[in-house]
């Protein structure tokens, strides 16, 4: 819903270091100005009350959108109508579409057709590689994009993946020429094989975190470590589960590799213990794993030793998800509405709600700004003057029950139905524009890429 210029939104700021009682005079959709706090005041928006919190604009660092080819998954309208209800703004597209998104020439068929007009947030892109399209990474104008995905292993919906480090070399010097960082699905391909062919006879939800455990992803985390170093190659890690791989990361990071390390809030919320309850609607990769691993997690986040937060937002239709057998069942779930509110929540029933900021301060530094700053996003992560005018608006007095007439994914389902959550936004605004409010998305889609 645009509106005239300037206007002004009042209320708690949150920054990654402070909360501040602060006034935003929004021109042309970006910040030009941020004063303390008057009670006399006359706001377009006031969020002035109890309990409510401005956040800067989520930065939603790994969405499946499923398009082209997968829309009965997912589509651009409604995964981005999605993020906008769970206080993103911005999101970073992956490629495991159909066909995978590797070429140059499908890159921008979803630049030029498939998002415009259609995408409710900004927006934009990591490049797909495959064995087959190597010479695609030199062809890409690297401002299109914020990296390339690769996955060293695959399950039911990564077709391209490149197990062998020989390759996994070529593209890390490819793109360290090119200045792209390179996104990784860091698993061992080998070693799921090996564990597949020892447990494949069981066919309960629970087998998944045995065929996939931690030495998985730790040793296929080295190995990309490895070759990053070798290669002189900026490398993010994608959905990090286990004291191991950031033990990896730390290690890299003081001998001077440019390695970054994403955390999946899904791994604070659910773990193997859960499997019994929920079942295959839980079933992701890398797997979920153990209490004391999750423990772990949860203290690195606090302690700040983490680099982004995101969703992993993954929708598979119900009736692949809805499977007793752990073979049958898709990796993946829907959780970019939820993903806010549930972390927020997690974190209160685990620390107390009088460390609820203690929350909010971590999620506008890893949910917004490191994520700005990583991929380059300029504009994007914090409430700054000059920045985009992206905010959402949180209020942790009022509870939430999921439930499937609220939720906005095109696959109609969460694992968190029924859950009761705190910190539902209650608004959302992209480049000043309010977007999401009283649970419903307001005006046309607006996203651009940037």
């Amino acid at each position: 819903m645009k509106i005239s210029n300037p206007h002004l939104v009042g209320g708690r700021l949150v920054y990654p270091d402070k909360i501040i009682d602060g006034i935003i005079t929004v021109r042309n959709g970006k910040i030009v100005k941020i004063q303390k706090n008057s009670s006399r005041a006359l706001l377009t928006y006031d969020f002035r009350r109890k309990g409510v919190y401005i956040l800067p604009g989520l930065i939603e660092t790994h969405g499946h959108f499923r398009e082209p080819g997968l829309t009965h998954k997912g589509d651009i309208p409604h995964e981005t109508r999605a993020a906008l209800a769970g206080g993103v703004t911005t999101t970073l597209d992956m490629p495991n579409t159909n066909p995978p998104t590797t070429t140059v020439k499908l890159l921008n068929q979803k630049i030029k057709k498939i998002y415009p007009k259609r995408a409710y947030t900004d927006y934009s892109f990591f490049l797909g590689v495959s064995k087959d399209s190597l010479n695609e990474i030199n062809k890409v104008n690297k401002k299109k994009i914020v990296g390339l995905k690769v996955f060293m292993a695959g399950h039911e919906t990564t077709p391209t993946t490149i197990p062998d480090d020989e390759t996994l070399g070529k593209v890390f010097k490819i793109a360290a020429r090119r200045d792209i960082l390179v996104g990784v699905h860091a698993e061992d391909q080998d070693l799921i094989n090996h564990f597949n062919k020892k447990f494949g006879k069981r066919t309960d939800a629970a087998v998944w975190s045995i065929v996939r455990p931690n030495k998985v992803v730790a040793v296929a985390v080295a190995r990309a470590i490895k070759l990053a170093k070798k290669n002189k190659t900026r490398i993010y890690l994608m959905h990090l589960s286990t004291p191991e791989e950031f033990a990896h990361v730390d290690r890299a990071k003081k001998q001077g590799v440019k390695v970054f390390g994403e955390l999946v809030s899904r791994q604070l919320d659910f773990s193997t213990k859960d499997y019994k309850k929920f079942g295959n609607k839980i079933k992701v990769a890398p797997a979920l794993r153990d209490l004391s691993d999750q423990k772990k997690m949860w203290e690195r986040l606090r302690r700040g030793k983490i680099d982004t937060i995101c969703a992993e937002h993954t929708p598979h239709e119900w009736k692949t998800k809805n499977q007793p057998n752990v073979w049958k069942a898709q990796s993946g779930m829907p959780s970019i509405q939820e993903n806010l509110p549930s972390l927020i929540t997690s974190f209160m029933k685990k620390y107390g709600t009088k460390r609820a900021e203690e929350a909010l301060m971590l999620l506008a530094k890893f949910g917004a700004k490191k994520p700005a700053e990583i991929f380059g996003l300029k504009t994007k992560g914090s409430i700054e003057k000059g920045k985009d005018a992206d905010f959402t608006v949180v209020d942790l007095s009022k509870e939430w029950r999921v439930a499937k007439k609220d939720l906005f994914s095109k696959c109609g389902w969460s694992a968190y139905e029924g859950m009761r959550l705190r910190g539902r936004p209650i608004a959302t605004f992209l480049r000043g524009n309010l977007v999401y409010g009283n649970s419903k998305i307001k005006g046309k889609p607006l996203g651009k890429h940037i």
